[in-house]
């Protein structure tokens, strides 16, 4: 099996570069182009576009935390050449090739009698589109042992088996019998195990051999975005709603390069693959250029932030993770971001939507919005007490439990990029804030830190206050 130390450029990336310099990254190994000593725009250009629609191995300095939470490697199914052949996962290749069946049979019923595109004439047509995407994976190494036949064999199989099991799905979703196909009760077991598995950085298809497949069935991007953003990333995964799952509005011209890319665009909305009307890189604000997240010496849990005076709030109208604020008024401020359901599959998701980050983020912008969201919520989460604040403000929900949560975040902690716009937004926000408002703060806390204290006193006054008129009335009476 190929080695999965870090990524490998490709051949074909090089020899569009005339590298004369090689720089070497946690994720990848990039040649620059240089002219007179320095590095050309053209060459730049070529390797961005080149990380936009590859798909990469893990970032090395994610490796470790992600191999010991198993994030990287599939448990169910191999999507795509890196884990193709694993003896433990042979089960499900029966089962891909039974939806191959099962998807063409779908498209000779829904013909009526009419000609429908037949098994042999989609793999002729699969043929130029699997000579196309071959390149799109970055480690070399990771498919050459797979010849041109078996590679257009792999992704005919594996895109189609992926489109079908979206399709099958969705159809759950709306139909008004209760009865299963024959393929989702194949399916059923695995199912968790699947949605695991295609959101696996290293476990991609290349999004022309997808689009080729939903083209042939009828799937639009928007019904695979609201079911996988619904399941996976929401927690809807459990409902058994029979009503229409609601859709969602994306930018036609955008072109991911694969899945985890596409739902990635949904939450973050700025552009990770190929293709226009993608974002628009950000220019950052004055005072921020230059900033490194590392070096702001800020460390403020949720309940320093309410010693602060600064409250919680989930923005609940926003999909997007990069839509963090902070909110300042006259006397207090207020932190808004979006809420973030957590149990395992979500988890498994928004690592390898980091990764994904790392991986072609730092040549293009820097957003970094999946990072700076994870940053962000790590830096809040101090103790236990701090997660559930974090519940009861409806800002985290899900099935893990607290200490769960915590671990999960602080595990992050040291390995999240923290030079993305959205994260040093917030935290020069913060730390000028408190800054800017010393005074207040330090009186203010003492309020905060000291109420129970202050309303037991005051609450002795108001009694002695009373006894004193009391005994002033009676004297006075006397008198």
């Amino acid at each position: 099996m190929a080695d999965v130390s870090g990524a490998i450029t490709p051949a074909s990336c090089r020899r569009c570069l005339s590298p004369t310099a090689v720089v070497v990254h946690d994720a990848i190994q990039e040649d620059t182009v240089q002219q007179d000593g320095a590095p050309t725009m053209d060459g730049m250009a070529v390797r961005i576009q080149f990380l936009n629609k590859s798909i990469l191995r893990f970032p090395s300095n994610l490796r470790r935390i992600a191999a010991d939470k198993d994030y990287i490697a599939p448990r169910t199914v191999a999507l795509g050449p890196y884990y193709h052949g694993l003896r433990k996962l042979q089960a499900m290749e029966e089962v891909k090739r039974t939806a191959v069946g099962f998807f063409f049979q779908g498209l000779a019923a829904a013909a009526a009698g009419a000609a429908a595109e037949s098994r042999e004439s989609a793999y002729q047509k699969m043929v130029p589109i699997a000579r196309q995407v071959r390149g799109w994976y970055a480690d070399a190494a990771g498919i050459a042992t797979h010849d041109d036949d078996a590679f257009t064999t792999m992704m005919f199989v594996d895109g189609c088996f992926l489109v079908q099991f979206i399709g099958t799905m969705l159809r759950k979703g709306v139909e008004e019998t209760a009865a299963a196909s024959p393929l989702r009760s194949m399916i059923q077991p695995h199912l968790l195990g699947i949605m695991r598995d295609m959101m696996l950085l290293e476990n991609q298809i290349p999004w022309p051999v997808m689009e080729f497949f939903m083209r042939l069935q009828g799937l639009q991007t928007k019904h695979i975005i609201a079911l996988l953003v619904s399941w996976g990333l929401e927690g809807r995964v459990w409902r058994d709603s029979q009503e229409p799952l609601s859709l969602v509005d994306i930018d036609e011209r955008y072109t991911p390069s694969h899945l985890l890319c596409l739902i990635r665009f949904y939450k973050v909305g700025s552009a990770c693959g190929s293709g226009g009307g993608g974002g628009r890189r950000r220019r950052r604000r004055n005072g921020e250029e230059g900033i490194s997240g590392k070096a702001v010496p800020i460390s403020t849990s949720a309940a320093e932030l309410a010693e602060m005076g600064i409250k919680l709030r989930a923005r609940e109208k926003t999909t997007k993770l990069s839509d963090m604020n902070l909110i300042k008024g006259p006397l207090f401020a207020t932190l808004s971001l979006p809420p973030l359901y957590v149990d395992s599959l979500a988890a498994n998701w928004l690592v390898n939507m980091a990764a994904f980050e790392m991986c072609t983020e730092a040549s293009s912008t820097d957003e970094y919005a999946v990072n700076s969201y994870l940053s962000v919520l790590s830096l809040l989460m101090n103790q236990e007490n701090d997660v559930r604040e974090l519940r009861v403000k409806h800002i985290v929900h899900g099935f893990f439990g607290d200490e769960e949560t915590l671990e999960f975040f602080k595990s992050l902690t040291p390995i999240l990029y923290l030079d993305g716009q959205a994260y040093l937004r917030i935290i020069v926000d913060l730390e000028a804030y408190r800054q800017k408002r010393r005074a207040w703060i330090a009186v203010y806390s003492f309020l905060y830190n000291n109420a129970k204290t202050i309303a037991t006193v005051l609450s002795i006054v108001g009694v002695l206050v009373g006894i004193f008129k009391a005994l002033y009335s009676l004297k006075k009476q006397q008198m």
